[in-house]
């Protein structure tokens, strides 16, 4: 049944607008969640699964931090175990300026208290990735604290406590109209109907850009369709076997199930809503992969499926109230990083919306550094 009210109206059921649901929940907030499919369908359901703290932006790592801890605590919280694996992330890194840039990320990484993080010698990285050949290899970074986990379940478990906690979750309802006037949100209209309210949370993903055109306001988020394979069983390969990423070309693989999941970013990327698999991007990996795993070469493809990265254009996320709109907030564009950040997103904006300063200074993410220009890019994007 949909509410003809609400404190604040979270427009989309990924994993980021059902953190950001039930941390306001949380703090006393009448909330619901729109959802035009079923709960976390879309890019949530679709990526990779990844949590790593190893990015170029300081304010991400230490936002991953913040990530981490509460995913350790999720269980505790909500009942539901994350399946938070710690099989580390590896960058293989193949150039000087690799080599430069990351050596110099290191002692950031280690600042922030990612301490264990360290530097591996061409000769390390091979022996901690058996799949991994060329000899090209410079040497490579290690957090064997990073890892993977379940985005079904992470879901689930954000979703579950949310609903505990009075949210109303509507899924199979669209928005088609958000109502403000004399610069403030009064409303949001539905296909089931209009919701009153002061506050519209915009995690609409690849989306987004369409929602804030609904409120006048420009939201830089394009889609990208980013194809992911996944073999049939490698038993050679140990599920310890960490996530592994060759830098220069963004070709990742890490053990799922009984085989091997893997993607690469493609150089020549258009935007897109297309989730259709694209199975030319495995003759274009392929020289990839024969040159950098190549006994992953070698085996069958179980299975495939698309989803869409929600680009900016500094790769960074957009969160936070934009200054054009009282009540609009923006929780999009991580860029390929939604799922290990929502965790802190929606800790961090449930602090801001409740009146506090959130823990973590956000101001590098805000709406408005499109027009002043005060852009610190993420460059370590996969």
């Amino acid at each position: 049944m949909i509410r003809d009210s609400a404190d604040a109206v979270v427009v989309g059921g990924g994993v980021v607008g059902c953190s950001i649901a039930y941390h306001l929940a949380g703090r006393g907030a009448t909330v619901v969640v729109i959802e035009r499919d079923k709960l976390g369908s879309q890019s949530t359901g679709r990526c990779a699964g990844g949590v790593r703290r190893q990015f170029s932006s300081s304010a991400n790592v230490v936002m991953q931090q913040l990530s981490v801890r509460l995913l350790a605590g999720l269980e505790a919280e909500t009942g539901v175990d994350p399946e938070f694996r710690h099989i580390g992330y590896l960058f293989v890194l193949t150039s000087d300026k690799q080599v430069e840039d990351f050596r110099r990320f290191l002692p950031m990484w280690h600042q922030a208290g990612v301490s264990d993080a360290r530097w591996l010698e061409p000769k390390e990285v091979r022996e901690l990735a058996p799949l991994v050949e060329g000899d090209d290899i410079l040497g490579g970074t290690f957090c064997p604290s990073d890892g993977i986990a379940s985005p079904h379940a992470v879901t689930l478990a954000y979703s579950g406590a949310a609903r505990r906690l009075g949210v109303t979750l509507l899924e199979g309802v669209a928005v088609d109209g958000i109502v403000h006037r004399a610069g403030r949100v009064e409303a949001v209209r539905t296909t089931a109907g209009e919701i009153s309210t002061s506050a519209v949370f915009n995690c609409a993903g690849a989306w987004a850009g369409q929602i804030g055109a609904m409120a006048g306001i420009d939201v830089p988020v394009s889609p990208y369709p980013r194809n992911i394979f996944v073999t049939d069983p490698m038993p050679e390969v140990t599920r310890r076997h960490p996530m592994t990423i060759d830098f220069a070309t963004s070709f990742y693989f890490h053990p799922e199930g009984d085989g091997l999941l893997f993607g690469m970013g493609m150089a020549d990327e258009r935007p897109s809503f297309d989730t259709g698999v694209d199975w030319t991007v495995l003759e274009a990996m392929a020289e990839v992969v024969e040159r950098r795993a190549p006994r992953l070469a070698t085996a069958g493809i179980q299975t495939a499926w698309a989803g869409l990265y929600e680009m900016t254009p500094d790769h960074q996320p957009i969160l936070g109230p934009v200054d054009q709109l009282e009540g609009f907030w923006c929780a999009c564009g991580f860029s390929g990083h939604g799922f290990q950040q929502a965790p802190a997103v929606g800790y961090l904006l449930a602090q801001w919306f409740s009146g506090e300063d959130p823990q973590l200074p956000l101001d590098i993410f805000a709406h408005r550094r499109f027009a002043t220009g005060n852009v610190e890019p993420e460059n370590n994007v996969v």
